[in-house]
C-alpha cells in the first residue's frame, strides 16, 4: 500500500490531503467537468437529483440542498464550488452521490457517474488514477466535509 499527497485543483487555497491507495473498486465520476475516482466503500447511495429539496442557505458551505436515505437526511453540496473547480455543465442527468464522512452522511452533486474501476498499485499516479481514458483525480471523504464544515452546518 502506497501513500501520496493529492493536491486540490485550487493548491494556494487548499491543504493537501493525506490519502493511502488502496487496491479495489473506486466509483468514476464528474464534477463540475473534472474526473474524479473514490473507493466504493465510502459511498453508501447513487440517488437521482430530483430527490433533493433544494435549500437556501446563507454561509460558507455551499449547499444546494438536503435529501435523505433510509429515513437518515444529509445536507448535499456543490462540490466543485467546494473544492474551488469552475462550475461545468450540469449534465445530461446528475446524480447525488451520498458518501459517509464522519460517520454522517453527505451528498454532493455529480456531472456523471461513469462506471466502477477495479485498481491495482500500478493505477495510482501523483493523487492520480490512470487506467484507460483520462486521468482521475482521487477524492476522500475528508475533503467534502471536514469537522469544521460539520460544524458551521449546525
Amino acid at each position: 500500500m502506497a501513500a501520496a499527497s493529492i493536491i486540490s485543483p485550487n493548491a494556494d487555497d487548499k491543504p493537501n490531503v493525506e490519502t493511502v491507495f488502496r487496491i479495489g473498486k473506486f466509483l468514476a465520476f464528474r464534477v463540475a467537468s473534472q474526473d474524479f475516482a473514490m473507493n466504493i466503500r465510502f459511498v453508501r447511495a447513487i440517488l437521482p437529483v430530483h430527490q433533493m429539496v433544494p435549500a437556501e442557505t446563507a454561509g460558507e458551505l455551499p449547499i444546494c440542498g438536503f435529501a435523505a436515505v433510509i429515513g437518515r437526511d444529509f445536507p448535499v453540496i456543490d462540490l466543485g464550488a467546494k473544492l474551488g473547480i469552475e462550475r461545468g455543465s450540469a449534465g445530461r442527468e446528475p446524480f447525488i452521490i451520498v458518501v459517509e464522512t464522519a460517520e454522517k452522511l453527505v451528498g454532493f452533486i455529480a456531472e456523471r457517474v461513469s462506471e466502477i474501476l477495479d485498481l491495482r498499485p500500478r493505477d495510482f499516479r501523483n493523487g492520480a488514477v490512470k487506467t484507460k481514458g483520462r486521468p482521475r483525480l482521487v477524492l476522500e471523504p475528508s475533503q467534502i466535509m471536514t469537522e469544521k464544515d460539520w460544524s458551521a452546518l449546525r
